[in-house]
């Protein structure tokens, strides 16, 4: 028979089966309704802190005196190696390789057939072309890519008539000169020099002047800036522009007129066109540029002022005393009768 105390701590369920308390197993001490480690207090809403960064570590320790070597280390290291590329760049050592690598591929794509075999010119008249060729500054048989065009093109536009180029490669083997000439204009003279210049007072060359007698001739500094607007003035008065020899330039400020007889024509600083409308219809009422004159001064707008030559001043002094003598002999003439 089984004691009834074996069984007088097993409680039967209602299913009749018995609980029995598994081996090895902690009851659990939890009163219902509370949570396990109510002890630990936990805090919601809030991060865990971070670890502290290298770099604040590193500022830690400097307040506390410990001084670690290896970012004083890693400073020199890039000082060393920054004051190292420092040197080769400005000592030239960076760029001469370079310049040594972009030479030699050059001459490897010559081989290859890159290279200058040709050079056309287009749009010249009166440049020289040797000059032009000379300012390329290219042989035949040089690596094509190894011509610079700007530095080309900008040597170009210094040869005389050239006023715009453009140079360009013509692959594999042609190099192509586009030139735009200057146009003359006229003939300026200063300081004994004569040169060709263009409407905007550029020279275009020293050279040969003679040939072009039939541009208009202009005297003094600043005078090929200014040309053009007195020219276009006195193109308005087509018998004046035909007996005008020079444009001589007075002080930066105003023109005279040479006139073909050796006559000047001083005309103002304003008002240029109202003179020149009036000395010529001077000229064609009373004919006065063909007189015994030195100068017609047209400087004042209300008056016109003639200066006579020394011979033209002297037989008139002569004539006025003569005339002056007559009328004395006649006076005293009658004053005996």
């Amino acid at each position: 028979m089984r004691s009834m105390s074996g069984n007088r701590n097993r409680t039967p369920s209602r299913a009749g089966i018995r609980a029995v308390p598994g081996k090895g197993r902690r009851a659990a001490k939890i009163a219902p309704g509370r949570r396990r480690n109510t002890g630990a207090e936990r805090s919601f809403g809030r991060r865990s802190e971070r670890p502290a960064s290298q770099l604040m570590l590193w500022f830690d320790e400097l307040r506390e005196g410990n001084f670690r070597m290896r970012p004083f280390t890693a400073a020199t290291i890039a000082l060393i190696v920054g004051v190292g590329l420092y040197g080769l760049f400005v000592g030239g050592h960076v760029s001469s390789a370079a310049r040594e690598a972009a030479f030699q591929g050059n001459r490897l794509l010559a081989l290859a057939g890159f290279s200058v075999q040709d050079v056309t010119v287009t749009g010249r008249s009166n440049a020289d072309p040797q000059a032009l060729l000379a300012a390329l500054g290219v042989s035949r048989g040089d690596p094509i890519f190894a011509v610079d065009t700007e530095a080309a093109r900008q040597r170009i536009e210094h040869v005389d008539w050239v006023k715009s180029a453009t140079v360009t490669r013509l692959l594999p083997h042609a190099i192509r000169i586009d030139v735009v000439e200057r146009e003359p204009f006229a003939v300026w003279q200063r300081a004994g020099r004569l040169s060709v210049v263009d409407k905007d007072g550029q020279p275009i060359t020293d050279e040969n002047v003679q040939a072009y007698t039939n541009l208009p001739f202009v005297v003094g500094f600043g005078g090929a800036r200014e040309a053009h607007d007195v020219l276009a003035l006195i193109q308005t008065q087509p018998q004046l522009l035909a007996r005008v020899r020079a444009f001589v330039r007075v002080g930066g400020r105003r023109w005279n007129l040479r006139l073909e007889n050796g006559v000047d024509v001083k005309l103002p600083e304003v008002g240029v066109e109202k003179a020149l409308a009036d000395l010529a219809n001077l000229d064609q009422t009373y004919k006065i540029l063909s007189r015994d004159i030195e100068s017609v001064d047209m400087r004042l707008p209300d008056r016109v002022t003639l200066a006579l030559t020394p011979e033209a001043a002297s037989a008139r002094g002569d004539a006025l005393a003569a005339k002056a003598t007559r009328k004395v002999g006649a006076v005293r003439g009658g004053g005996d009768t």
